[in-house]
């Protein structure tokens, strides 16, 4: 997924039309799982620590591309109130920490 994220991404197609899904309301759930997942890990690729001695202190990636994308790894969750919250909640509080995902309210 993350290839078809970063391909997508550098040619301005949708993933769906790169691996050829004609079904429009299937492309759309497709496009939106690729782009959701793609935002993620690339969010989590720019989280950083402090790591060092108090003197000699940087920064350095939170996680590594390998870790990333290893099928087995899970992202903790963002924030500790999303810990038990219902699906939706959890789902929100995910939303917040990916860029390009905005939550409207709908009557």
């Amino acid at each position: 997924m993350w290839r078809l994220y970063r391909t997508a991404t550098a040619t301005g197609q949708r993933p769906s039309s790169l691996v050829q899904i004609e079904d429009a309301w299937a492309a759309y759930q497709f496009d939106g799982a690729v782009v959701f997942g793609g935002g993620a890990i690339e969010a989590a690729a720019q989280e950083t620590v402090w790591v060092g001695p108090e003197k000699d202190k940087r920064m350095e990636p939170k996680y590594s591309m390998g870790q990333l994308l290893d099928p087995d790894f899970r992202l903790p969750s963002p924030e500790p109130q999303a810990k038990g919250a219902d699906g939706l909640g959890a789902l929100k509080a995910l939303a917040g920490h990916v860029r390009g995902v905005r939550m409207h309210k709908v009557e």
